[in-house]
């Protein structure tokens, strides 16, 4: 299964999740908005990567979406532990969760919406 998978656009569908963060929360104010904006940014920022991800690919679109929310995940968990935020394990687990679910059911969109 893990073969099957289209990496290329597991990762397109992350840097498009990133590109799309970072744009929203400069719209939003940058690291100066407000906590809840922040974090609707990035659910809507791992919804549309696993999106994007469940869109390219054929075979195994939900794991594609889950891969594409966690690939988005660690990337914005390294820059923000590069730039010194203080993260416990526990947030780390939390939000990597929310990044798979959230992955997968944006490529389970997509799937809803190639049967259509």
């Amino acid at each position: 299964m893990i073969r099957s998978l289209n990496w290329s656009g597991i990762a397109f569908g992350a840097g498009t999740g990133l590109v799309l963060g970072l744009v929203l929360a400069a719209i939003a104010g940058g690291p100066d908005a407000a906590t809840l904006a922040q974090v609707l940014i990035q659910f809507v920022a791992f919804t549309v990567a696993g999106y994007i991800a469940g869109r390219f690919s054929l075979v195994g679109a939900i794991a594609a979406g889950g891969f594409a929310g966690l690939f988005l995940y660690f990337g914005l968990a390294v820059i923000a532990i590069v730039a010194g935020a203080e993260l416990g394990g526990v947030a780390l687990v939390f939000f990597g969760l929310v990044a798979l679910l959230l992955g997968s059911a944006g490529a389970a969109l997509a799937e809803a919406v190639r049967r259509r």
